[in-house]
């Protein structure tokens, strides 16, 4: 006769007593979460750990905006100089939304600078492959965005 099949809550159980009970690791409960780097750790760890339970019991917790290294820029607009841009980035790294108005100075975080900085119009152009046939690929992007860093001194 054939043991039973354990369910998905005794095999949940088994493995989060296993990852608990590991002694150079805190409970993923009583992480700290005061710094850049703790909500990545604890992120990472809570993607493990959902990943063997094969269920999202641990959720991904986005960092404050308080927490990210910032940078003073000006912003403004290539395409459209006069408008306001309303900026939404929602990711495992954090939750920011903010309207940006051209030529104004904002401290923003890294992340949404490097977001905003690749966000650009293709150019497409022809491209001759080893084998004699052409294809259309992104050459390059025009930047739809004009950020310049403010330095302080």
């Amino acid at each position: 006769m054939a043991r039973p099949k354990k369910t998905v809550e005794e095999e949940a159980k088994e493995v989060v007593a296993e990852m608990v009970t590991k002694p150079e690791e805190c409970d993923i409960n009583d992480m700290p979460l005061k710094t850049l780097g703790d909500h990545m750790r604890y992120n990472a760890r809570a993607r493990a750990m959902n990943k063997k339970l094969k269920i999202c019991r641990y959720p991904i917790k986005p960092c404050p905006v308080e927490l990210h290294p910032t940078d003073t820029i000006v912003f403004g607009r290539n395409d459209q100089p006069d408008n306001v841009l309303p900026v939404y980035l929602s990711n495992d790294m954090i939750e920011f939304k903010m309207k940006l108005y051209p030529g104004k100075t904002y401290d923003l975080p890294r992340c949404v600078i490097d977001y905003l900085a690749t966000k650009g119009t293709p150019i497409w152009k022809w491209f001759n492959n080893a084998d004699g046939s052409k294809e259309t690929r992104v050459a390059h992007s025009s930047p739809r965005f004009a950020i310049r860093t403010v330095y302080k001194g």
